[in-house]
């Protein structure tokens, strides 16, 4: 059986996230729930067309834009919510930071509580969620997170649900997270991921393993722009930070999530100048 997969991106103008709805013969599995209350809901009411039950929602990471609609897609329904260890510890972690960090600039489309995993997976894991299979690969650190998992569905498609893993035409959030992990993740998943012939992904068009190697690409071409613009040290001034937010974007003019330029920057340079002072 081949499984149809919609998707749903969201009207949240800065981050556009995307969220997925799997439909088989007789029901749903809904992969992550996007960040807003208008989105969610919206998100909610494309199933409800579908006109099939919700067997169970995937979250592939912990980030908000991802699980915050969560409580909005399930309401009070008895919906399994899957998820590894991992990023149930990290939501556990981060969502009353998050709360205080997001909640003024959102306002009434912030979702106030969030809603969390009932069933937890590991790495390696096949599971079966209504008539449909999944492999869970538990990918760690190496993502735009503390805590990343990869999706794959195991049917006609060879459709794999990446998250952020990849982030297709967009500059990609590194503030959370290393960029070393991410560049050995997409090394080591490689391999098996080209065996997948759709990916998708939480910012941006469905891709493919083309997209690995464009991903990698960009990584090296931030790292090194930031050691160019800080003369090695990878410590940012405003001017230095103004000239390397430039250089990026005009290296990637058709790149969405702009703002994720500047905003990562440090955090990237940090990582660099351990390394540099090692």
């Amino acid at each position: 059986m081949k499984t149809k997969i919609h998707t749903y991106t969201s009207q949240e103008p800065m981050l556009k996230v995307n969220a997925f709805i799997a439909e088989g013969d007789n029901e749903l599995v809904i992969v992550d729930t996007t960040l807003t209350k208008s989105d969610s809901l919206a998100l909610k009411q494309q199933a409800d067309a579908l006109g099939k039950p919700v067997a169970g929602i995937i979250l592939t990471h912990g980030h908000p834009d991802h699980v915050a609609g969560t409580y909005n897609v399930k309401q009070q329904q008895d919906i399994p919510v899957f998820a590894t260890p991992a990023v149930k510890q990290l939501m556990l972690d981060t969502e009353q930071a998050k709360h205080a960090q997001w909640s003024g600039m959102f306002g009434e489309e912030w979702i106030p509580q969030w809603a969390y995993p009932t069933e937890l997976v590991n790495h390696g894991d096949q599971v079966r969620i209504g008539n449909m299979t999944f492999s869970v690969l538990d990918i760690g650190a190496g993502g735009d997170c503390d805590a990343n998992s990869v999706w794959l569905l195991e049917d006609e498609n060879r459709a794999a649900f990446i998250g952020d893993l990849l982030y297709k035409n967009n500059h990609t959030y590194m503030n959370d997270g290393g960029i070393l992990r991410w560049l050995s993740n997409l090394e080591v998943l490689a391999p098996t991921m080209k065996d997948y012939a759709a990916f998708y992904v939480g910012h941006g068009p469905v891709c493919d393993i083309k997209d690995f190697e464009k991903q990698r690409a960009y990584f090296l071409r931030y790292c090194s722009e930031v050691l160019k613009a800080t003369g090695g040290t990878g410590i940012f001034n405003d001017n230095s930070r103004k000239h390397f937010e430039e250089i990026m974007l005009s290296a990637f003019p058709d790149y969405g999530c702009q703002f994720m330029v500047a905003l990562s920057a440090d955090n990237v340079g940090k990582e660099l100048a351990g390394i540099h002072q090692h």
